[in-house]
This record gives C-alpha cells, sequence and structure tokens, in this order.
C-alpha cells in the first residue's frame, strides 16, 4: 500500500508539469504567430518602399530628360513642335506604367502631348501639378492624388517636374499620366498571406491604391487618422496600433513625396493559432494518460526487473566462470602467435579488409626499417612505391571478395620502400581469411635484393663483352635483328658497319696483349662517342665491331664513317716509351628489302675486305661510292 502512494505522489506533479509545458507552447506559438506577422509587415513595407522609389525614379529621368531638351532650345516653340512631340513618343514607348507624357507651357496651356499631334487645346494652369511648379521655381518631383484627365478619358496619377531656364524662368512643366493599374500591380507582386494589407499613400495623406483593393480603401483619406498625425508629427514610431486588434507600419520614402502602409488584421493571424487549439487540448489529454499508462507499466516493470535482476545475477556468476576459462585459453594462444611472429626468419605484416596494417613482427621492423608503433593503423602503401601504391587498394577489394579462406599464394615480385625511401625488391606470398568476422590479409614477405643482384650480374654478363662493356655477339645480332625488321616495316633505310682495328696483330706482338686491350677500349669509347642512341654497336670478336644505323642512308651512314675514322686517328696512347696511335677500316652495306641481317653483315663484310685491300684507314661500300669531294 504504501508503494503505490509513493507511486501516486509521483504521478501528480508529472501530470502538472505536463499541462503548465502544454500551456506554455500555446502560448508561445500565438506569441510567434504575431511577431512573424509584424516582421512580414515591416518587410513588405520596405520592398514597396525600394520599388516604388526605383519606378518613380523612372519617371523622374524621364521627365529630366524630357526638360533638358526643352531647355536646351531655349523654351517651348510657337505652334506644334514635331521634334518635341516625337521625344515624348519616344520616351513614352521606352517607359513602362505611362499612360501619356505631355508639356505645359509656362502659360498653363497644354502645348505637346505623346498620343496627338498637334495636341489639343486645353488650359490646364489650376491643376496641382502645373501649380507646383509656379509656387517654386526649383520645386522637386512632383506626384499628386488620382485626377480626372480634362483631355482624353480615365484617370491618371500625375507626375510632373518643372522647367527652368539658366534665369530661373519657368519655361513650362514636363509631366506624365501614371496609370493606377501600375502601382496596383507594384503592391500585388509583394504575395502577402491572408489579413494582410498594403496601401501607398502620399505624404498628404491621400491614398495611391491599396492592395487587396476592397472596401472604401481608395475614399480613405488617412490625414484624419489620429495615428498618421502623430507619426508625421514625430511622435510616433514606424509600427502603430489598428483600430482593431492588429497593427501596421510606415515605411516612407527618403526620395519622393509618398510612403507605404502595411497592415494585418490579428484575428485573420492568428486564425490558423487558434484552429489548432482543440488539437493542444487533445494532446494534454492525450499526454496526461499516457503519463498515467506508463507509471503503472513502469511500476510492473520495476517488479519484474527485480525479479530479473536475482536470476541475471546468478547468470553472472556462471558466465564469468566460462570468461575466465576461455581468456585463459586466449591468452595462451595469443602468446603462441607472438612467438611465431617474432621468431619468423623472413617478415610478416598482417592486413584488415580497408588495407590497414594489423600486425608487423620484428623481420619487418628489420626489413623495412620502422618499428611496429609507427605502421600500426597506417595504410600498407607507406611500405611500398607510389606507382604500386596506386593501385594497391583495388588488389585488397578484389582479395575482400574472395572465398572466406584461401590459402598462401604463390609469391609475387614487387618493389618495397624502406623508411629512408630506398626501394628494393621483395616476394610477397598473401593468404586470406574471414573467419575471425573481419577480412584479413596476411603477408609473407622476403628480400630478394641479393637474388636479384645476382641475375643482373648474369644477365649482364650473357650480354656483354667483358672488356669493353659493348653487346657481345650474340646480344648484338638479336637486337640487330629486331631493329633491321622495324626498319623493313617501315620502309625506312638501314645502314650497317663492320668495323676491324688495322694491324692489331702487330701491336699485341710488338706491345704485348694489355696494350692491345686498351687499344680495344679506346676504339669502344671512342665508338660510342660518335653514335646516337638510337644507334647499335658491339663486339663481335677479337678486333671486329659491329654498328648497325636505323634510319641512316648511304650519305647519313658516309657522314659518320668518316666522323669515326677521324676519331680513331686522333687517339694516343700513352706508353712508357711515348705514344701510341692506331686506325680502323670500315666496310658498310645498305639494306635491300627483304635482306636478313647475316646477308647485310656479309656484304658489309665484303665491303671491309675491300677497304683492307685499298690501303687501310678508310671506308668503303659494298655496291656504292661516295661523290667526289
Amino acid at each position: 500500500m504504501l508503494k503505490s502512494r509513493r507511486w501516486v505522489l509521483l504521478l501528480l506533479p508529472l501530470i502538472v508539469l505536463v499541462d503548465v509545458l502544454l500551456y506554455r507552447h500555446v502560448v508561445e506559438e500565438r506569441h510567434h504567430a504575431l511577431v512573424d506577422a509584424e516582421a512580414v509587415l515591416q518587410v513588405s513595407a520596405e520592398v514597396v518602399r525600394g520599388r516604388m522609389d526605383q519606378l518613380l525614379d523612372t519617371y523622374d529621368r524621364t521627365l529630366t530628360g524630357v526638360g533638358e531638351v526643352i531647355a536646351a532650345q531655349g523654351g517651348l516653340h510657337a505652334g506644334n513642335d514635331l521634334y518635341l512631340h516625337r521625344l515624348l513618343v519616344r520616351r513614352h514607348a521606352i517607359t513602362p506604367g505611362l499612360r501619356w507624357l505631355f508639356v505645359v507651357g509656362h502659360d498653363g496651356q497644354l502645348a505637346v502631348t505623346s498620343s496627338d499631334f498637334p495636341s489639343p487645346r486645353a488650359d490646364l494652369g489650376d491643376r496641382e501639378y502645373f501649380q507646383a511648379a509656379m509656387q517654386s521655381r526649383m520645386a522637386p518631383f512632383y506626384i499628386g492624388p488620382l485626377l480626372t484627365s480634362r483631355v482624353y478619358q480615365g484617370q491618371f496619377v500625375p507626375v510632373s517636374r518643372g522647367v527652368v531656364s539658366d534665369a530661373n524662368e519657368l519655361l513650362g512643366v514636363a509631366a506624365a499620366g501614371v496609370e493606377p493599374a501600375e502601382f496596383v500591380r507594384l503592391l500585388s507582386e509583394q504575395a502577402l498571406p491572408d489579413g494582410y494589407s498594403l496601401h501607398l499613400l502620399l505624404n498628404s495623406g491621400d491614398v495611391l491604391t491599396c492592395f487587396p483593393s476592397g472596401g472604401d480603401c481608395k475614399d480613405r483619406n488617412w490625414a484624419d487618422d489620429p495615428h498618421f498625425r502623430q507619426w508625421q508629427e514625430g511622435a510616433l514610431r514606424a509600427r502603430f496600433p489598428l483600430a482593431g486588434p492588429g497593427a501596421g507600419f510606415y515605411a516612407r520614402s527618403e526620395r519622393y513625396p509618398f510612403l507605404v502602409v502595411a497592415t494585418y488584421d490579428q484575428n485573420r493571424i492568428l486564425e490558423r493559432w487558434r484552429q489548432g487549439l482543440p488539437t493542444y487540448w487533445l494532446f494534454g489529454l492525450g499526454g496526461n494518460l499516457l503519463l498515467l499508462v506508463l507509471v503503472l507499466f513502469s511500476f510492473r516493470q520495476l517488479q519484474r526487473r527485480r525479479e530479473a535482476l536475482a536470476a541475471l545475477e546468478d547468470a553472472n556468476r556462471r558466465l564469468e566462470s566460462r570468461v575466465q576459462e576461455r581468456t585463459a585459453e586466449l591468452y595462451e594462444r595469443e602468446v603462441q602467435s607472438r612467438i611465431f611472429m617474432n621468431t619468423a626468419l623472413d617478415a610478416v605484416v598482417v592486413i584488415d579488409g580497408n588495407g590497414r596494417i594489423q600486425k608487423f613482427n620484428r623481420a619487418a621492423e628489420r626489413m623495412f626499417g620502422y618499428q611496429a608503433e609507427e605502421v600500426m593503423g597506417r595504410g600498407l602503401e607507406m611500405l611500398m612505391p607510389e606507382s604500386f601504391a596506386a593501385t594497391h587498394q583495388q588488389h585488397v577489394q578484389a582479395a575482400n571478395h574472395q572465398i572466406a579462406v584461401r590459402a598462401m599464394g604463390r609469391g609475387r615480385e614487387v618493389l618495397g620502400r624502406c623508411k629512408d625511401g630506398r626501394e628494393f625488391p621483395i616476394e610477397v606470398s598473401v593468404g586470406s581469411s574471414n573467419e575471425a568476422g573481419g577480412d584479413l590479409h596476411v603477408g609473407i614477405i622476403r628480400d630478394i635484393s641479393e637474388r636479384k643482384a645476382v641475375e643482373a650480374e648474369l644477365q649482364r654478363m650473357a650480354t656483354t663483352d667483358g672488356l669493353t662493356g659493348l653487346l657481345n655477339r650474340r646480344a648484338f645480332t638479336g637486337e640487330a635483328e629486331r631493329l633491321l625488321a622495324l626498319a623493313h616495316r617501315h620502309a625506312q633505310p638501314c645502314c650497317v658497319m663492320m668495323l676491324d682495328a688495322d694491324r692489331f696483330k702487330r701491336i699485341n706482338d710488338t706491345y704485348g696483349h694489355p696494350v692491345g686491350d686498351r687499344v680495344l677500349k679506346a676504339l669502344a669509347h671512342s665508338l660510342v662517342g660518335e653514335l646516337r642512341q638510337t644507334d647499335l654497336v658491339g663486339r663481335l670478336g677479337g678486333e671486329e665491331f659491329g654498328v648497325l644505323l636505323p634510319g641512316t642512308d648511304a650519305a647519313g651512314g658516309e657522314q659518320l664513317g668518316q666522323r669515326v675514322l677521324q676519331a680513331i686517328r686522333s687517339i694516343r696512347l700513352p706508353l712508357d716509351e711515348g705514344e701510341l696511335s692506331f686506325t680502323i677500316s670500315i666496310g658498310a652495306a645498305l639494306s635491300a628489302g627483304g635482306d636478313d641481317l647475316e646477308a647485310i653483315m656479309q656484304r658489309a663484310d665484303a665491303a671491309l675486305y675491300v677497304a683492307k685491300e685499298g690501303g687501310r684507314d678508310r671506308l668503303a661500300w659494298e655496291g656504292w661510292q661516295p661523290p667526289a669531294a
């Protein structure tokens, strides 16, 4: 019984709190509706005032332009002024909202109009827009209340500006009739919600137009309104109360004699708020009932919770015992895994499905120069060059979509990058698994720098002449056949030369083989210096060398051969007993259509024999002679 009373005492304050909060929300909603309405009034009044200023600026510039023309021609001409009529027609065409443009002479008689030529006769001297210019020769832009035309049918709003000479003499009045619908359009563009209204007034209180245009809004003179008089006297700010429930705002132009009045009907503004009051009452009643149900439900749940806690406490004791056993097993497995990782001779790197490093053993630390703490959680791209890193993530995503467990794959040779930026070749074997609830990829990495160095040296020894560093005969002929086939495919010329050191046996017999080796090295070095990067040169055996010049015709081969001969003649090898110079002989042949390399080299070799027979130290061609110098 005591527990039930406690729950009742808890329930009552909650119901009161909910009702108070709901009441405050209803009051705030009413306040926000009125505040928003006042903001709409103020913004609407200012926007319409700005648009009206722009519209009157257009009319003012039009009338000023007409007045400047009249002043420039010294006043109105006697009789009908066709030039001034055409000017008014043009200005009328480019000024929207005008019914007509006209000029009144200094005597008050209608002089020129944009509607008819010649203009009809009419005495307008008693009109306010003319009297304003008469009373003040420097009168500003004038806008007056709605008038009925004495010449044409219909009503218009007059705007005018006096035209005076340099001697301050009144030359006339430039005026225009504005369509009343133009001001209606100006107000209707400001799309106002229901319950708002806009009034366009002159400073005198006369109404130019209103929107929406219902009732007697145009017949009302605001000069009789006490709030309007207080505002004109400076005793009232822009905001003012209405006679009924509501408010209004004044927005006055600083340049022209008009103002905009925006008002709202409070009853209509709050109509939606009143429509929502029954909903708020339903919310309040429903909230109270809901609180009652919740409290009863909570009381029942509390009783069940106490029973469940007792059962849970017993289950926790049994679970804690099982967790301790499982923790011991996991620790033992972790120790075994750590021992394997740290004693492995190859680097072991484990990444997750996003390519982030999760494991990094000691061998990996020695190989890449990073400590495990520096790489954990970072992308594997830091261990590879940028060219490999660009596509690495694609390989990881592709591996994530493979089978749940994938055995270690065959090693793949790629490049690794150390902490100091050095790149080195590695062999990587990768296995994948998602048994632990996430994608894991295990990489076994082996540094193969020494193996690659041995392979490179073997490759160099297999293709390079050990003495001169040039291609050996086998490598030369293989590359030469490729270049010759390429030249045949593109129908390009190709020149082959056979070079031989003159009297090389005598050099070996006289100075010894070490000096002969120096001669061959010097010959190879000078030969490479004269050739292009696209040319091919190799040592074919002994003192014999081969050269292939792709894209070279007979004339080009002749020039290069003469340069090579001159370069060899200029060699001087220092010896103990002085200097040693030597010469070479060259035989050259051009490719003839589909000739293979062996045929061309035989023809070049025959030309070399001719050069030897002709006295050595010269270039001989098979089947071609250079033009006489």
